[in-house]
C-alpha cells in the first residue's frame, strides 16, 4: 500500500515560477482589455512545454534551481514566453474546463 501524503507538495518545477514572473513582466504594460483576452494558464503551459524542467524537493533546492534557471536559462524563458504570448493571441479563447484541484 502506498503511504498517504500530498505528492503535489513534495516537489516543484522551478520553471513554473520563472515563467509566471516573465509573463508578468511582458504583460505589465498591456491594457486591461488586452490582458483579459489572454489565458495566462495556456501561455504558461505553452512556454513550459518548450523549456527544460528544473525540479526541487526542498527549500534549499528551490533556491539553487532558481539561481540556476536565472543564470543558465533566462534568455530561453524570455523567448518561450514571448512565443507563447504570440501563439495564444492568435487562438481565440473559447473557455476550458480547469482541473479540479482539491
Amino acid at each position: 500500500m502506498v503511504p498517504s501524503y500530498d505528492i503535489a507538495n513534495s516537489y516543484k518545477n522551478i520553471m513554473e515560477i520563472l515563467v509566471d514572473e516573465v509573463i508578468d513582466q511582458q504583460t505589465c504594460d498591456w491594457s486591461l482589455e488586452e490582458a483579459q483576452q489572454i489565458n495566462r494558464i495556456e501561455v504558461a503551459a505553452h512556454a513550459l512545454n518548450h523549456l527544460p524542467p528544473l525540479y526541487a524537493s526542498s527549500q534549499e533546492g528551490v533556491a539553487l534551481q532558481y539561481e540556476r534557471a536565472q543564470r543558465d536559462h533566462q534568455d530561453e524563458i524570455t523567448a518561450a514566453v514571448s512565443d507563447a504570448l504570440a501563439a495564444i493571441k492568435q487562438i481565440p479563447w473559447k473557455g476550458s474546463t480547469p482541473f479540479d484541484v482539491r
